[in-house]
């Protein structure tokens, strides 16, 4: 009876602890936002010029982690673990190899900004097609 309580509260817990690194990466997104705001609006015709690279760096990095996944025999939620890691993980370097490549160029900083404001919905619509997937192939 106690060991059922005591893992009733722990997943009580976990799943009320699981919504605070959302919260916490919303809160440095709209803090990147706020501080480059206006270069942001200044420039908005340059924000699609980076976009695109942005989305197909995240669709390239789907499709390698797919296909190495399948070349490694991984199972399906290994594979899906894979893809997500990988474009988690990366996105970040490709920042900073952007701003390391030219440290002079002041909207670098814009790539900064709309880096992280397209990279949850990406994850969130690849999680999605990982899981359409999934359950395609199931049934």
């Amino acid at each position: 009876m106690f060991l059922r309580n005591k893992q009733q509260v722990r997943d009580h817990l976990l799943s009320n602890l699981s919504v605070l690194p959302i919260i916490f990466l919303s809160l440095a997104i709209v803090a990147m936002f706020a501080s480059q705001g206006q270069l942001l609006l200044d420039n908005l015709d340059l924000m699609w010029q980076i976009t695109i690279p942005i989305l197909l760096f995240f669709i390239v990095n789907f499709f390698v982690g797919q296909k190495i996944g399948k070349l490694m025999k991984f199972p399906n939620s290994d594979r899906t673990s894979l893809s997500l890691t990988t474009l988690a993980r990366n996105s970040p370097i490709a920042l900073a190899i952007a701003i390391t490549a030219f440290p002079d160029q002041p909207l670098i900083s814009l790539t900064l900004v709309i880096g992280p404001l397209l990279e949850l919905p990406i994850l969130a619509i690849f999680t999605q097609l990982l899981l359409f997937i999934s359950k395609n192939k199931s049934t």
